[in-house]
């Protein structure tokens, strides 16, 4: 899998919440290892969403010349 940010290497990584303030305490996601990108199915979930209700999910930025989701 490649980031959508910076084409780098995502990695699968389970993040949990230790303080218990969300229902899952546990969640499986992928984490790039070049910038960091976070990516799990409750914000895939959330820029669909918002790309349905007419939204734009994309952006151009100055550093980087191609469509970057936001």
């Amino acid at each position: 899998m490649r980031c959508e940010r910076c084409n780098g290497l995502m990695v699968g990584e389970e993040i949990c919440d230790l303080q218990g303030t969300n229902g899952d305490l546990c969640v499986d996601s992928f984490r790039c290892l070049l910038c960091g990108n976070v990516v799990d199915t409750m914000i895939l979930e959330n820029r669909q969403r918002s790309i349905d209700a007419g939204g734009s999910a994309m952006w151009t930025s100055p550093r980087m010349p191609r469509l970057v989701a936001v």
